[in-house]
């Protein structure tokens, strides 16, 4: 990982921390909405790449399910593998932010939510720009998604990647 001072200025605003945790816990709040349990760990390694990605956020929409949506969106699969790596250790770094805040825990391979951020706050973060705006909202389509699918394994291979 680059250090800060290092970090090309649109890297270090897009890909930091407090961003992609607040990405993070958009999916994974809508996904606990539903689910029983906590939110697949592994899944968070996802979010990423699919949310950050404009050309795929653009097109996200929870309205259709994933699988349906992906064989009419095939080309969003092309080179995703790659974004997954690329974005491992900035997925890696919103986690730690966000047990670090106290909002998530871990237990058993999944994450839960124990403190919730305002809705209040979320909405004006959002307004701050409108592609955090669109990141957020695609972010809460993504956690549908996953709750809806079910098996983590399924979620991956319907992406093309392994865990």
């Amino acid at each position: 990982m680059e250090l800060w001072n290092r970090r090309a200025p649109e890297i270090a605003y897009f890909l930091n921390p407090a961003f992609c945790s607040t990405v993070l816990y958009s999916t994974i709040y809508e996904y606990q909405k539903k689910a029983k349990d906590g939110y697949p760990f592994t899944l968070t390694y996802l979010v990423l790449p699919i949310v950050l990605h404009k050309s795929t956020r653009e097109r996200v929409s929870s309205r259709s399910n994933m699988v349906v949506w992906l064989q009419k969106n095939p080309d969003v699969l092309i080179g995703f593998p790659d974004r997954v790596r690329s974005l491992v250790s900035f997925t890696n770094e919103a986690i730690e932010f966000l047990l670090h805040q106290g909002i998530i825990t871990i237990e058993h391979g999944r994450l839960s939510i124990i403190k919730t951020i305002s809705k209040t706050k979320l909405k004006e973060y959002a307004e701050t720009d409108s592609e955090i705006a669109d990141c957020l909202q695609k972010s809460e389509h993504v956690g549908r998604w996953f709750e809806k699918m079910g098996a983590e394994e399924n979620i991956y291979a319907v992406w093309g990647v392994k865990p």
